[in-house]
């Protein structure tokens, strides 16, 4: 899919210049120019600048979607599109540019063969199949069932099964259903560009240290939205839940002996190695504790560290705020400036500033948030938000200190005539001066004004993964897929 020829249709439909596009998106014309009329590929922190450039979403730019008719598109045999869902059979999808649909509705090749080799799955959702051509079986919960040509099959998708031709190659139609697809159950627009961009990588292999349920259940959905290629799974297999073993032709299982003294230590090492063999793009914590854990990342000699500090940036699309914001340090640094090194604190921002840049926000504007903005001896970090703001920041404007209000609403900014402040209404990043500020912060966002949020943690050469199991599904699978989207924005740098 060359997604050049969307860029060029919709930004001449909107009557933008390719020299104005190359100037909102930082590019110059050769590349806009080469993305448009040769197979050149944007990556998809690109695309994310180009949407919002031309003031639409991802999905117009990969499937064309916003020149179709309203709620209506029509796929003709020759614009259907080869998907890969199993290796073993050949789908189309008959509805590649409806965008947000509910069903996938697929034209299946299924091939005969042992059997022995047979691929089952189970998804949440339902499956209706009707036999154009040849004969079936679908073994569904351990039952055979056979159809032959006219013959239809409805059937719970939860329920693990196979397919198979009888007597030479079968061609079928499939119809699936699944109400809770993440994409459909996202609940803003700009979360939704995430989601397609890293469902357009075509998944991203993650490294699950110890992996336990919360895990598990994660990265099963993310393999299912094809988010993930393939998970390294790194412990004791005979301890992982045998019923959320789901898509075994997508695991690879690293075996740590369980008589191992160091079993923790052993699994974060041998984890750590897949990083640096290139085999793992993401590193994700299961069960292991969380000292061992950290200290294997950090190790001098053998860990994966940048030098950098870690620290924890996460991803809000807000209600009335149109970007999404990124909220730094909420949960791993207990306060931007210790022992008032004030140096310390700027790789925090710098985190910041990669995963924003990752997303499509080419120079992102930083508020460094504090009680208002005038400094003042009383309140000490008031003046490190001053000091930092005067650094030398080549790809971000900082200013600080700055209040809440004043860094996100336009409105506040000119009710209290502070237009002349650098990022005032228009920050994309707010850095908080202390760990409780931001977990108040996160907390309000997602739990009492329940919006979106991934998490990542920056400062390692991979985007390092912590989910907990009050985190919703949501943002497991959010998380995942904004370290998705960063892992490939750092393959490409």
């Amino acid at each position: 899919m060359h997604t050049g020829n969307n860029v060029k249709t919709l930004r001449k439909h909107k009557g933008i210049s390719i020299e104005k596009l190359a100037d909102l998106v930082g590019r110059d014309i050769e590349y806009i120019s080469s993305l448009e009329e040769k197979d050149v590929e944007a990556s998809v922190s690109d695309l994310m600048k180009i949407s919002m450039a031309l003031g639409t979403d991802i999905s117009a730019l990969i499937y064309g979607k916003e020149l179709n008719e309203g709620g209506i598109t029509l796929t003709r045999p020759e614009t259907r599109r080869v998907v890969e869902r199993r290796k073993r059979h050949k789908y189309q999808s008959l509805a590649p540019d409806y965008s947000g649909r509910h069903m996938e509705p697929f034209l299946v090749e299924v091939f005969e063969q042992d059997d022995k080799n047979l691929e089952f799955s189970s998804h949440e959702g339902e499956e209706f199949h009707y036999v154009i051509k040849g004969s079936l079986k679908i073994i569904i919960d351990g039952k055979e069932h056979i159809l032959n040509q006219g013959d239809t099959l409805y059937f719970d998708s939860s329920l693990k099964h196979a397919l198979n031709a009888i007597g030479g190659n079968a061609e079928i139609l499939v119809s699936i259903y699944n109400e809770k697809s993440m994409l459909n159950l996202s609940r803003t627009p700009l979360m939704s560009n995430l989601i397609q961009g890293a469902k357009l990588i075509g998944g991203m292999n993650v490294v699950v240290i110890m992996p336990n349920s919360t895990a598990i259940e994660a990265v099963n959905r993310a393999i299912e939205e094809k988010v993930v290629k393939t998970a390294y799974f790194i412990g004791d297999s005979s301890t992982y839940p045998v019923e959320l073993l789901k898509y075994t032709e997508y695991y690879q299982f690293v075996e740590i002996d369980p008589l191992e003294t160091e079993f923790d230590k052993c699994a974060a090492e041998k984890g750590i190695k897949l990083i640096h063999s290139g085999e793992g793009h993401m590193l994700m914590k299961g069960k292991i504790n969380t000292a061992i854990f950290m200290k294997a990342i950090l190790n001098k000699e053998t860990g994966i560290g940048t030098g950098r500090r870690l620290s924890l940036v996460s991803i809000f699309e807000l209600p009335e705020v149109d970007r999404l914001i990124f909220l730094t340090d909420p949960g791993i640094n207990p306060a931007l400036t210790v022992a008032n090194d004030v140096m310390a604190s700027k790789d925090i921002i710098l985190n910041a500033i990669d995963v924003a840049q990752s997303m499509g926000i080419d120079k992102p504007n930083v508020a460094i948030l504090d009680a208002n903005e005038k400094p003042s001896e009383k309140i000490p970090t008031s003046i490190f938000a001053k000091q930092l703001s005067e650094m030398d920041w080549k790809d971000a404007t900082v200013f600080g200190p700055l209040s809440y209000d004043l860094a996100l609403y336009e409105e506040a900014v000119k009710h209290k005539g502070m237009s002349d402040l650098p990022v005032a209404g228009k920050a994309d990043i707010l850095i908080v001066p202390h760990i409780a500020g931001g977990n108040f912060l996160y907390k309000a966002w997602a739990m009492t004004m329940g919006s979106d949020v991934a998490n990542v943690v920056l400062g390692a050469k991979v985007p390092v993964i912590l989910t907990s199991r009050s985190d919703s599904d949501m943002t497991k699978f959010l998380t995942l897929c904004a370290s998705a989207v960063y892992s490939q924005h750092v393959l490409n740098k």
